[in-house]
C-alpha cells in the first residue's frame, strides 16, 4: 500500500508542477494580438468566427485585405504581439483595412449550439471563407477583398478563387503547396499517424515554449529555419499562436501527399485543375529553404495559374514560417506583399473618389528573387 501512496504523491506533485509551469509561462509569454477591434463572422453551420481588424493609418486604400493563417496556428501569425512582426500592422500603415481570420477551432472563434466539431479543408473553403467575406462586406461595404494566405491559408484562397471568383480581387500566396511530388520527407511523415497527437499540439507548444530556441532539431527545418527566427519571437509564437491539429484537416493533407493531389475530400472538385481557369492577379512567394512548399512546388502552381501572375523566391536562408516571422521578414517579405497589393488597389478619398496606382500592365511578371539585402521589389 505504501509504494502506491508514494507513486500517487509523486504523480500529484508532477501534475501540480506541470500546471504551475503551464500557467506561469502562458502568462509570462503572453502577446495579445495587435488589433483595433474583433469582428464576428457567423457561419451557416453554427460557428462564430473571429476576424481581427486593423483599420488603415493614413489615406485608406481599397479593397480591404483578408489574411488567412496556416495549419495548426491562428490569426496571430499576422497580428503578432510584437508589432515589428505583424504583417497586418505593416499593411494597415500602408493604408489597408486588414481583417485577420481565425478559422473554426482556432483562436477566438467559438462553436454555437449544435455546431459540428468535425471538419476539413473543404469546410474552410465552403463555410468559413464565405462567412468571413460576408462579415467584411457588412463592415466595409466592399464586395471584394485582396486575399493574403500563408501555407494552408493560401490553399484555401486558391480554391476560393475558383469557387467564388467575384469576391476576390487579387491573391498573395506565401509558401503554398498545391503539389506534393518532391517533398519526400513529408511523404515519410504521413506514414506516422499524428491524428491523436494533434489534440495535444497547443498544450505541448506552451509547455515547451520557454525552452525553445536553444536547440535546432533537423525535423523542424521542414516548417521553420530556427536560425532565421529570433528566439523571443519563436517562444511567443509557441505560447500564443499554436493550435491543435484537426483530424479531418490532417486526413485531407495526408491524401494530398500520398496521391500528389489537391482536391476536395470527396473527389468531386479538383482544385488544382481549377487553377488554370482562375483570372485574378496572383503573387506566388516561395522560400529558398522551405521544406513544406519548396520553390519548385510553388512555381508549379504559378505556372498553372490562368491570370496575371508573379513568382518570387525569397533567399537568404528563409524557410516556411520565416516568411512571416523571419528576422528580416519585415524588410524583405512584407514590402513585396505591400507592393503587389498597392498595384491592385486604389486610394479612396473622403468623397469616395479613387486614384488607382499604376506600375504593371497586368502581364505575367515572370520569376524573380528577393534577397535579404534590400527588401524591395524583386530583382
Amino acid at each position: 500500500m505504501q509504494p502506491l501512496l508514494v507513486a500517487l504523491a509523486f504523480a500529484a506533485a508532477f501534475l501540480l508542477l506541470a500546471g504551475l509551469h503551464y500557467a506561469f509561462w502562458t502568462w509570462r509569454l503572453r502577446a495579445p494580438p495587435i488589433e483595433d477591434t474583433l469582428v464576428r463572422a457567423p457561419t451557416r453551420d453554427g460557428w462564430d468566427l473571429a476576424l481581427g481588424r486593423r483599420r488603415p493609418v493614413g489615406p485608406p486604400r481599397g479593397p480591404p485585405v483578408l489574411l488567412v493563417h496556416g495549419i495548426g496556428v491562428n490569426r496571430q501569425t499576422y497580428e503578432f504581439g510584437l508589432a515589428r512582426w505583424s504583417l497586418a500592422d505593416h499593411l494597415a500603415r500602408a493604408g489597408f483595412d486588414c481583417f485577420s481570420l481565425d478559422h473554426r477551432g482556432h483562436g477566438a472563434s467559438r462553436p454555437g449550439p449544435g455546431a459540428s466539431r468535425r471538419w476539413n479543408l473543404d469546410t474552410y473553403v465552403r463555410e468559413d471563407l464565405p462567412a468571413a467575406l460576408d462579415a467584411i462586406r457588412r463592415e466595409t461595404g466592399a464586395e471584394q477583398v485582396l486575399y493574403v494566405g500563408h501555407s494552408q491559408g493560401g490553399i484555401v484562397g486558391l480554391a476560393a478563387c475558383e469557387l467564388c471568383p467575384e469576391r476576390i480581387a487579387a491573391i498573395v500566396t506565401l509558401g503554398v503547396p498545391a503539389h506534393y511530388d518532391v517533398q519526400e520527407r513529408l511523404r515519410k511523415l504521413v506514414t506516422l499517424r499524428f491524428t491523436a497527437l494533434g489534440h495535444l499540439t497547443r498544450l505541448a507548444a506552451r509547455m515547451l515554449a520557454p525552452f525553445s530556441g536553444y536547440w535546432h532539431p533537423a525535423l523542424f527545418d521542414l516548417a521553420i529555419q530556427l536560425r532565421n527566427v529570433e528566439p523571443r519571437v519563436y517562444r511567443r509564437m509557441l505560447a500564443n499562436g499554436i493550435e491543435n491539429l484537426q483530424p479531418g484537416v490532417l486526413s485531407q493533407f495526408a491524401a494530398f501527399i500520398r496521391e500528389d493531389s489537391f482536391r476536395s475530400m470527396d473527389g468531386a472538385v479538383d482544385y488544382r485543375a481549377g487553377l488554370e481557369g482562375c483570372r485574378q492577379p496572383a503573387l506566388f512567394v516561395a522560400a529558398e529553404k522551405d521544406g513544406l512548399a519548396p520553390p519548385a512546388v510553388v512555381q508549379a502552381a504559378y505556372r498553372r495559374w490562368g491570370g496575371p501572375k508573379e513568382y518570387v523566391v525569397v533567399g537568404q536562408g528563409f524557410g516556411h514560417v520565416d516568411l512571416l516571422l523571419g528576422r528580416t521578414a519585415p524588410e524583405v517579405v512584407y514590402p513585396l506583399i505591400e507592393r503587389f497589393l498597392r498595384t491592385h488597389s486604389a486610394v479612396t478619398g473622403p468623397a469616395g473618389a479613387t486614384a488607382a496606382d499604376t506600375g504593371t500592365d497586368g502581364r505575367d511578371a515572370g520569376p524573380a528573387r528577393a534577397g535579404a539585402g534590400t527588401g524591395a521589389d524583386p530583382q
